[in-house]
């Protein structure tokens, strides 16, 4: 029994010097101010002369070429690919397939949604499992419209949707009632 309170009280006083150390340590480092170091003075010199790599640099920053033809390219693909997988899982006929080989750029119209439209909030409600992402895509080719959200920017990176929902309209329009979100 006495062991056990030897060893408390040890570990008490070890616990108390570790505590006022480190606030000592504290105090004596918020009190000295660093010593100037050569390095700093190298860097101030450099950052106030005026030399060529400086002018470079300003100069291919504000001349950067924008990569809107290679982002636009990347974006259609993306599209494209996710809208012929949809409209092959839907209908694997023959004349399906010869339409979604003339599926390309030129005859599709797409355009980037966002959550704070109030369609695409009546679509996220009406399908709560389609989820809330920050690229959200509505693809229209001839009959089909397609609703697609991506993790990343697909005008950055080659991916697949993470989710796609694809309608169509129906044979007998005049039967369905839209309701408003």
């Amino acid at each position: 029994m006495e062991w056990k309170l030897v060893r408390s009280l040890v570990l008490t006083k070890v616990l108390i010097l570790v505590t006022v150390t480190s606030v000592l340590g504290q105090t004596a480092s918020t009190t000295t101010p660093p010593a100037p170091t050569s390095t700093t003075t190298e860097e101030e010199k450099h950052e106030a002369r005026d030399g060529s790599d400086k002018e470079f640099y300003e100069s291919y920053y504000k001349n950067m070429p924008e990569n809107l033809p290679m982002s636009k390219a990347k974006l259609e693909y993306n599209l494209i690919k996710t809208i012929k997988r949809e409209i092959i899982g839907f209908d694997f006929s023959k004349d399906t397939m010869e339409l979604t080989k003339k599926i390309d750029a030129n005859n599709i119209k797409y355009e980037r949604v966002s959550r704070d439209s109030k369609w695409v909030r009546g679509i996220l409600t009406s399908m709560p499992y389609i989820n809330n992402k920050e690229y959200m895509y509505v693809v229209r080719h001839d009959k089909y419209l397609c609703f697609m959200t991506f993790e990343a920017n697909p005008e950055k990176y080659i991916q697949q949707a993470r989710q796609a929902k694809l309608t169509f309209p129906p044979k007998d329009t005049f039967d369905v009632v839209v309701p408003k979100p």
